[in-house]
This record gives structure tokens, C-alpha cells and sequence, in this order.
């Protein structure tokens, strides 16, 4: 379940609660609603501060609108849990399922997953910092060698069929929500956002590939027969050198499969 599917189930418990009569707002516009990584990932796996933007325009308090939102996105499909942190934040804990929304919803996309409708013209984007164009080709070249050695042993990722319950937990559950934060990232860069900001962002993804490497698993050793698990690590490295791959070309360089 992307950000974008959260914001929109966010606006939806939002009408429902108007519609209900829970909530009486003084204005009926609902703002845009930003849903991203919280800063403490143990806080949940996205969150929102919709219910601090709206508590001036609604009959309740900002921590009270984001109980209301939180018990109402709990019941959501793809949801695992919702609850309230700090003044009004509400915070989101994906399904396994949700998480494998993300996978397969990022492999299908492919080479446009978090690209812009045009990008004639050159690169979208400002220039990568060299340290960072380069670690992130390099870390291009390790994932497609993973999966060029994963057809080698027979083991081929299927979006189709995932290992729910390898995908919701560490290090797999943060790297498939980080890969699902991209297209707010480059959305929020080509309209004039932080570029430090973008290669934060980047520097984590790198962060978190590389937790999956370390936690090793990703394809069978020895005699060693491939399974589920072999096959869904390979698919969340695929989706993870999608990304990498789209975040190179977006900056006007070519995503190497060997180095």
C-alpha cells in the first residue's frame, strides 16, 4: 500500500466521520494529505499529520480527530494497525499484504515507477552528488548480479507469489517501505524540494539494500533448495535495482549491470 492509497484512505475516514456526524467541520475542504516514513520507525511504518492541519477547522482537538482516524484506517484493507503518537500524528502499520502491494505494484511499473509522464529533454532532476551517482551504480550492479545468479540456481522472483510473512519483518519491512516513499521523492523534488533532502532519502535505500544483503537468505547455498523465501528475496531485490535503476536515469546516467 503506497503513500498515495494511505492519503486517499485517510480522506476517506475523514468523510466518513463527517458523514457519521463524529466530526462537524467548520470548513469543508480537507488539505492535502502528506503521509510519509515517520523519523522513528518505531512508530509505525508511515504517518500523517492530517489530524494537526485539520484540528482548526473541525469541532475536535488534533489528538482526539487523530483517534478517530486511526480507529477507522485500522479496519482498512492492508492495514495491520493504526494509532495516535505525540499532539495528533497518526500513525500507520502496514499488513503483510500491504507490503506486498508495494512489490508487485513497483516491479509492474518497472522503468516507470516514480518517472514522470515526460522526461524528453534530458534529466528531470538535479545531478547526483559523484560519491553518492557512484555508490548508488554500484549497488545497481550487485542487485542485478543477484538476480542474474538467482536464474543461475533456478530461482526466479514471482510478485505474484510472496512470502507474506518474510516481507513483514526486518530488514525486509523497512526496505519495501522506503522503495514505496520514491515517487513522493522525485514528485517532490522536480517541484523545487530539497535536493539534500532527495539524497537523504537515497542514502537510506542504500542503507536499507544493504541490511538485506548483510541479514543474508537472498539466494540458496550449497545444496541448499530454493524456496518461497529464496524467490521473494529476489523479488524485493528486483524491485529495489527498480528504483535504483530510476533514480540514476532520472539524473541522466546509465544504472550499470556490472561493475
Amino acid at each position: 500500500m503506497f503513500p498515495a492509497r494511505l492519503a486517499d484512505e485517510i480522506s476517506a475516514a475523514f468523510a466518513d466521520l463527517v458523514a457519521a456526524g463524529a466530526v462537524t467541520p467548520s470548513t469543508v475542504v480537507l488539505p492535502s494529505v502528506r503521509v510519509e516514513r515517520p523519523v522513528r520507525p518505531t512508530r509505525g511504518d508511515f504517518a500523517s499529520p492530517v489530524a494537526l492541519r485539520l484540528a482548526g477547522s473541525v469541532d475536535q482537538p488534533a489528538w482526539r480527530l487523530a483517534e478517530l482516524l486511526a480507529t477507522r484506517l485500522g479496519t482498512a484493507d492492508g492495514i495491520a494497525a493504526s494509532h495516535v503518537a505525540g499532539p495528533g500524528f497518526v500513525n500507520i502499520e502496514l499488513a503483510p499484504r500491504g507490503l506486498a502491494e508495494i512489490v508487485r505494484g513497483i516491479v509492474s511499473a518497472g522503468a516507470t515507477y516514480g518517472v514522470p509522464g515526460d522526461i524528453a529533454g534530458g534529466p528531470v532532476v538535479p545531478q547526483l552528488p559523484p560519491t553518492l551517482a557512484s555508490d548508488l551504480r554500484y549497488a545497481h550492479a550487485r542487485l542485478a548480479g543477484y538476480l542474474r545468479a538467482g536464474t543461475a540456481l533456478g530461482v526466479r522472483p514471482d510478485p505474484d507469489r510472496l512470502d507474506l510473512e518474510l516481507l513483514g519483518t526486518p530488514p525486509q519491512r523497512p526496505l519495501v517501505c522506503a522503495l514505496a516513499e520514491f515517487p513522493g521523492v522525485v514528485e517532490r523534488t522536480t517541484k523545487g524540494g530539497s535536493v539534500r533532502w532527495r539524497d537523504r532519502y537515497l542514502v537510506e535505500v542504500l542503507a536499507d539494500i544493504e541490511g538485506l544483503e548483510a541479514a543474508g537468505g537472498i539466494l540458496p547455498r550449497g545444496d541448499e533448495e530454493p524456496s518461497p523465501s529464496h524467490a521473494t528475496q529476489l523479488g524485493l531485490v528486483n524491485a529495489s535495482r527498480i528504483v535504483l535503476a530510476n533514480a540514476i536515469s532520472l539524473c541522466g546516467l546509465v544504472a550499470p549491470d556490472r561493475m
